[in-house]
């Protein structure tokens, strides 16, 4: 069961934890009960991350929302900006334990998934 992060401007707020399918980095996605709120990632697949544990964060978040998940531990502080086509994209780091007790289930999906991944590579290695 998914853990309430906080009520924001009205609503209850969820994470939503997955993994991109193209190359397994983590999705963070926020949702009311009923539906998406806001993409917390983006996928800049050809762009580098220093580590798993470090995301690109959605530039049409809004600050406020930005805000609110850096006070929560979510978000940790950027890394570094990049440039990326016609955008500007913060690196940043996350908590993997705290993305697990707000969802353990999506969390777990996420490391199964990536595991599983990771092991297909090591074979055709």
């Amino acid at each position: 069961m998914k853990k309430l992060i906080g009520n924001y401007k009205g609503d209850n707020l969820y994470l939503t934890i997955a993994s991109y399918q193209n190359n397994n980095r983590i999705y963070i996605g926020v949702e009311t009960e009923e539906e998406l709120y806001a993409d917390v990632t983006i996928n800049l697949s050809d762009m580098y991350l220093l580590d798993d544990d470090y995301i690109f964060v959605n530039g049409d978040m809004t600050k406020d929302l930005r805000n609110f998940l850096e006070e929560k531990n979510i978000i940790g502080e950027t890394f570094t900006t990049i440039q990326y086509n016609m955008g500007r994209y913060d690196m940043a780091k996350v908590d993997f334990n705290i993305l697990k007790e707000y969802d353990p289930k999506g969390f777990k999906e996420y490391e199964k998934y990536n595991e599983s991944v990771n092991k297909d590579m090591e074979v055709e290695l």
